[in-house]
């Protein structure tokens, strides 16, 4: 669904998730597929070498080397959860995109304003590259919306979200605040045909926590950071609507871009394993088909509009990359390098929307999505919002 139609008003969901896939380093294409366990394991000795006398590593390298375990390089590699790095921030509900969710109402010349919340839940598997997670994210819409000429719409959207997302098995997790504006704009070529565009940029931070452990001890030791992030995105797409009697078929095809970055950190922890994390930017390019179809029921106090929409989605672009981390105490600067996992190149959501139009310019909404087709995760998506003419 385009983000703006000319009967229409745009709403956003908590799918502008900042995060996104950014939490990767980006320092070149992945020939082969290796986890940060695996690479660690691999280095150690490397990492060890330029470990500053006196640091917290160099004593827990001596502890990891005088071990009489032939596994105990694998163990400590294992214990530092390398592979969060790939998905942190990938936790995300529903879609990386803002998922149109609009509100009917009679096409008139007025200034309108509408808000919404959406809450998000998505889930990722375990595999040997990235780490499993449960996310969630709420965000916050208001706009306004305006007719200034016959075929034309434009408006703007304030966005303020929140995410969680925790790693399954440990002690791992992210936190996003960010706050967003996008501008929208709509052109009807006829009375069945218009296409629509959006431009918008993000702004926010997040907290980073990753959990160490060691081959001798309990103890578990928090790193954390707070880089800053940004976003920039946009899209285009040819919206379809075609009546017959009640009934309204509409379709969407859509092409979507956004350019995702954080800005490098050094976390803090003092467990001897502090990871220097440069910046990085992830750009990810979206194809979208879409397909709907919708009924019309007048009642008493006004227009119930039920909607069942299936879309289809294709990556172009987010390809597996290479993330490369320094250790605060290593002298010798050693880069650990390792993959991140390859995208889901296409998946499928299905959406269930009610929107009810009153009297006096008055309309509300709410819709249910899930995604389903994904090789390694699943979302669902909630929302409501509500639209009133001025």
């Amino acid at each position: 669904m385009s983000p703006c139609h000319r009967n229409r008003s745009l709403t956003l969901s908590a799918a502008i998730t900042l995060g996104g896939l950014a939490l990767v380093a980006v320092t070149g294409s992945a020939q082969a597929q290796e986890s940060g366990t695996a690479a660690l394991t691999a280095q150690f000795n490397q990492v060890c070498a330029g470990a500053a006398a006196g640091s917290a590593l160099a004593s827990r390298c001596a502890v990891v080397l005088a071990s009489p375990d032939p596994n105990a390089r694998a163990n400590a590699a294992n214990m530092n959860d390398l592979e969060e790095l790939p998905g942190a921030g990938r936790g995300q509900a529903n879609d990386q995109w803002p998922a149109r969710t609009e509100v009917e109402t009679l096409v008139t010349p007025k200034l309108a304003v509408f808000a919404s919340i959406d809450h998000d839940r998505s889930w990722r598997s375990n595999d040997t590259i990235e780490a499993a997670f449960d996310a969630d994210s709420t965000t916050f819409t208001v706009g306004l919306d305006w007719h200034p000429a016959n075929r034309w719409q434009i408006g703007a959207t304030l966005n303020r979200q929140h995410q969680n997302q925790q790693f399954r098995g440990s002690f791992g997790r992210t936190q996003a605040d960010a706050t967003g504006v996008i501008a929208v704009s709509s052109f009807d070529i006829d009375d069945h045909f218009d296409i629509n565009g959006y431009l918008g940029r993000f702004w926010g931070s997040q907290d980073v926590r990753r959990g160490v452990g060691f081959i001798d001890s309990n103890a578990i030791v928090m790193e954390t950071a707070s880089p800053d992030i940004s976003r920039t995105l946009g899209g285009l797409a040819l919206d379809a609507n075609f009546a017959r009697g009640p009934l309204v078929w509409r379709g969407s095809l859509g092409y979507d871009a956004a350019t995702t970055t954080i800005d490098g950190y050094t976390e803090s922890g003092g467990s001897g394993f502090d990871l220097i994390v440069p910046q990085r930017a992830t750009t990810t390019r979206r194809g979208r088909l879409e397909l709907g179809l919708a009924d019309t029921i007048s009642a008493s106090w006004g227009v119930w509009q039920p909607e069942v929409r299936v879309g289809f989605i294709h990556e172009f672009a987010n390809d597996e990359r290479t993330v490369g981390v320094r250790f605060v105490d290593d002298t010798n600067g050693t880069v650990v390098r390792f993959d991140t996992g390859a995208p889901d190149r296409d998946w499928m959501q299905a959406t269930f929307s009610s929107t009810f139009t009153f009297a006096h310019g008055n309309s509300g909404f709410i819709t249910i999505g899930r995604e389903f087709a994904h090789s390694t995760s699943t979302a669902m998506t909630l929302a409501i919002g509500w639209r009133m003419e001025l």
